[in-house]
């Protein structure tokens, strides 16, 4: 994430900024306290993000940031409604896609009690729980949707073990590694299909 500076003139703003980055998963650097006003009473304006590679919340208590990229707290909300427009869009499997759904509709039970229930499931998805915990949340600017289903040509060898097709220096050869196959969604397969080999789905 790009390092981010806001310069705020009132207590409104500064817990604005807050509100946006605490609900993004961004806590202060060494403790978690909320909106710490103190630090704004003590004169401080200046609120930062991944300010030298930290991901985290800092401040400036003499507002002594230098650097290029502080930027005005209507400039900073300007983003934010640009970025909530264009939704950071995750493909999952079908399988996937459809647990969220179910999770996320919750029924007869919590949020909070579904993504418990589910938590060695949110876990297992290589995506980044804060990504899908934010999903789960309605956050609109995170969206899931159904990855392409793609298949993969087979058949069995001389030998009678299975074989799959790939290309070697751009020529159709073969492997006995399936996760090495040529993969490609159906259309695209069928142009590569002849009589010696049968067309399957790949599965996650």
């Amino acid at each position: 994430m790009t390092e981010t500076v806001v310069h705020v003139t009132t207590l409104e703003q500064w817990k604005s900024v807050l509100d946006v980055w605490f609900k993004q998963g961004y806590r202060w650097a060494y403790t978690n306290k909320g909106y710490m006003e103190k630090l704004f009473y003590d004169g401080s304006r200046q609120l930062g993000l991944n300010v030298n590679g930290e991901d985290e919340i800092s401040y400036w208590s003499l507002n002594g940031y230098k650097g290029k990229n502080i930027i005005e707290y209507s400039e900073f909300m300007a983003q934010q409604k640009e970025d909530n427009k264009t939704a950071t869009v995750y493909e999952v499997s079908q399988s996937v896609f459809d647990e969220l759904q179910r999770i996320k509709a919750h029924e007869g039970i919590s949020l909070i009690g579904a993504v418990t229930l589910s938590s060695q499931f949110i876990k297992s998805i290589k995506i980044g729980n804060k990504a899908i915990l934010r999903y789960l949340s309605d956050d609109p600017a995170i969206e899931f949707k159904v990855k392409e289903t793609l298949y993969r040509l087979w058949r069995v060898d001389e030998g009678d073990s299975k074989v799959y097709m790939n290309f070697l220096y751009g020529t159709p050869d073969w492997t006995p590694l399936r996760y090495d196959a040529f993969t490609a969604p159906l259309e695209e397969i069928k142009k590569w299909q002849t009589p010696a080999w049968e067309i399957e789905k790949v599965d996650d």
